[in-house]
């Protein structure tokens, strides 16, 4: 939350700018497009020998919005090694035209080990016809599928709050803004003569501090909680003082 205004008759307080969600959604958006159109989570690699080096082998590469055929010839083929960068490892076709990427860098592609010694007993056995393997790694396809909605759901359940003390008019304006949310909520002034600022612990055992107005006859009016105190102090003691300088009219 921020200040927008403060002055002696009005005071303007904004839980968040409405762009702050709109950038962290398409962000999210971004981040899962990229991932279901560029990352390829399934791979099949078909060898078919006709005579000793005679043949063709394919790479079908897939990923959640389609795939792709990749042909190498069986001639030029010399065998496969797995590739390690940091962390991450894939198993790349050695051919007489360089390496070939046939899995994509991750943690977690099965036994990439035992699929370059499947590949390389393929190549210096002739007696051998067929070679067929499979690495299928989809879930990193929901992980973009993830971040896709994750942006969406921002998007559309996103919104911000604006409260104007309004000393003029005697009022407390509460403004509610999104996509699916517009909202208008008045209050009198009158009935608020002090602030407080709440503080609670949720089942993770994560503090959160949230202002709450004090109204008369009991009730509060909240503002959003966040975890950090000095942004909550520093509200409610704006409004504090506000409140206060306003009672000596």
């Amino acid at each position: 939350m921020k200040i927008i205004k403060h002055t002696a008759s009005e005071l303007i307080i904004q839980t968040q700018n409405i762009f702050d969600f709109w950038f962290y959604s398409c962000l999210f958006m971004t981040c899962g497009l990229i991932s279901l159109a560029f990352h390829y989570h399934a791979a099949t690699l078909i060898c078919q020998r006709l005579q000793q080096k005679q043949g063709s082998c394919q790479i079908v590469r897939s990923n959640l919005l389609g795939s792709n055929i990749q042909e190498i010839q069986l001639d030029s083929l010399r065998g496969a090694k797995v590739q390690s960068c940091g962390y991450k490892s894939r198993v790349v076709l050695l051919t007489s035209v360089g390496d070939v990427p046939f899995t994509p860098n991750s943690t977690n592609w099965g036994n990439k080990e035992a699929a370059a010694s499947d590949i390389n007993f393929f190549v210096k056995n002739a007696k051998r016809r067929l070679l067929r393997l499979s690495q299928d790694d989809r879930w990193l396809g929901w992980t973009g599928g993830i971040f896709l909605l994750a942006g969406v759901a921002a998007l559309l359940l996103g919104n911000n709050e604006t409260y104007s003390f309004d000393g003029t008019l005697n009022t407390l304006t509460v403004k509610q803004r999104g996509l699916l949310v517009r909202k208008v909520i008045q209050h009198s002034l009158c009935e608020i003569y002090g602030v407080e600022v709440d503080r609670t612990k949720d089942r993770e055992h994560d503090i959160w501090y949230e202002v709450r107005l004090l109204v008369s006859g009991g009730s509060r009016i909240s503002l959003p909680h966040t975890m950090n105190p000095y942004e909550q102090a520093k509200i409610a003691k704006a409004i504090n003082n506000y409140l206060h300088a306003r009672s000596h009219y």
